[in-house]
Order: C-alpha cells, then sequence, then structure tokens
C-alpha cells in the first residue's frame, strides 16, 4: 500500500500553526493526483528557510529523486498566507508529476528534457485543478516566446545549459523562460494529441515534445 511520510522540520517551532493546513493540502493534492495516476509511496520533507522561497507564494517546491520531495516554506513572506490554499496544492502535485518522472525517464540532463519536465508538472496542476498558467508559466511575451524557442531548439540536446539562465534569468534571459517555453510547448502537444494528459505522459520521452516547441 502506498504511503506519504511526511516529516516536519519544526524543532524550532516555525511551522507552529500551520502544520494543519499544511497537512490538509498535502493529501488533497495527494487525493487528486492518485485519482488519474498510480498512487505511489514518498517522503515529504517541510522546513522553512527565510528568503528561499518564490517570493508571490511564500514557498517552493523541490524534487531532487524518485522517492522524496522537499516543500520550503516562509511563513514571514508576505504573500504566505493568502497561498496557503490551492496555490499551495499545486506546488505538492507539480512536485509529485517530477517525482513519478524521476522513477522513468528521470528530470533529465538535456535542456529539451528539463523543458518537457517542467511543461508537464505544469499541465499535470492544470489537469488536476483546471487551472490557469503559474506566473512562472506565463511570463513570456509573444516575441520572447518565439526568441527563446528558436534558442532552445539550438540547444535541445545540450547537457552543459545554464539551468539558472533557463529557468531563473540568471543570465541573458528572461526570467522564468524555461518554465513558460515548457508549458507551451506541452499545450501544444496536448492539443494534436487526444486523449493524452500530463499524467498519461509522466514516462514519455522528451524527443515526442521536440515538434512542438
Amino acid at each position: 500500500m502506498a504511503q506519504w511520510l511526511v516529516h516536519y522540520a519544526n524543532a524550532c517551532g516555525q511551522l507552529n500553526g500551520w502544520i494543519e493546513r499544511i497537512s490538509e493540502g498535502i493529501a488533497e493534492a495527494r487525493y487528486r493526483a492518485e485519482q488519474v495516476s498510480t498512487a505511489i509511496s514518498l517522503d515529504v520533507i517541510v522546513q522553512v528557510w527565510p528568503g528561499q522561497v518564490i517570493d508571490c507564494r511564500g514557498f517552493v517546491g523541490y524534487a531532487p529523486t524518485g522517492t522524496m520531495m522537499q516543500l520550503t516554506l516562509d511563513s514571514g513572506n508576505a504573500n504566505f498566507s493568502s497561498c496557503m490554499g490551492e496555490p499551495f496544492e499545486r506546488m505538492v502535485a507539480h512536485e509529485l508529476h517530477h517525482v513519478m518522472r524521476w522513477r522513468g525517464p528521470g528530470y533529465g540532463r538535456t535542456l529539451g528534457e528539463a523543458l518537457v519536465s517542467e511543461g508537464l508538472a505544469g499541465h499535470f496542476c492544470r489537469q488536476l485543478y483546471a487551472s490557469a498558467p503559474e506566473p512562472w508559466e506565463s511570463a513570456l511575451s509573444e516575441t520572447e516566446t518565439v526568441a527563446c524557442a528558436m534558442k532552445a531548439k539550438q540547444q535541445w540536446f545540450a547537457q552543459s545549459y545554464r539551468h539558472d539562465e533557463w529557468f531563473f534569468g540568471q543570465g541573458g534571459l528572461p526570467r522564468w523562460a524555461g518554465y513558460s517555453l515548457g508549458y507551451v510547448m506541452v499545450a501544444r502537444y496536448l492539443q494534436h494529441n487526444d486523449g493524452k494528459s500530463a499524467a498519461s505522459l509522466v514516462n514519455e520521452p522528451a524527443e515526442s515534445f521536440c515538434p512542438f516547441l
């Protein structure tokens, strides 16, 4: 039987007053995900790290393996309280899709693979919540999308790509370019492949998406 073990790093009490809401959000995201995908076991690490979060949310997620996700929160962030509902649940769902993909082809070592992994995780949230793109999934203008897509096609197979530049704007590209580009690419794939979903595509090779970039 699949189980999620949630570990609260709360020796200093920084999560006091929030644990119940966090637990409810994790449980809701898990429930929705298991309606469309195979249940898996994993560890969920919940920690507080002030300043190391997405500012417009007050939290951030990370899935480094196929057995664990890390949820980092900053309750002192001005946007934290208002986002501790569905936005928090969508973060959990996003990271869960990464965990599941790690068990198949992996997150990816090339730019193309990373774009696909992020695009699929974004559309997994949309599948579960019928939600609009997150701010980082709609950060590019039409002109920027075209320019970034052209550059991504040239670097699709590059293992030496700069992840921080493509996804966090630490370089010459717009901030969140990779997230937005991946989201658009997967959207185009889904438009041309009826019956497919982010859940059903969790193990799909990245190459299948390249023509839709």
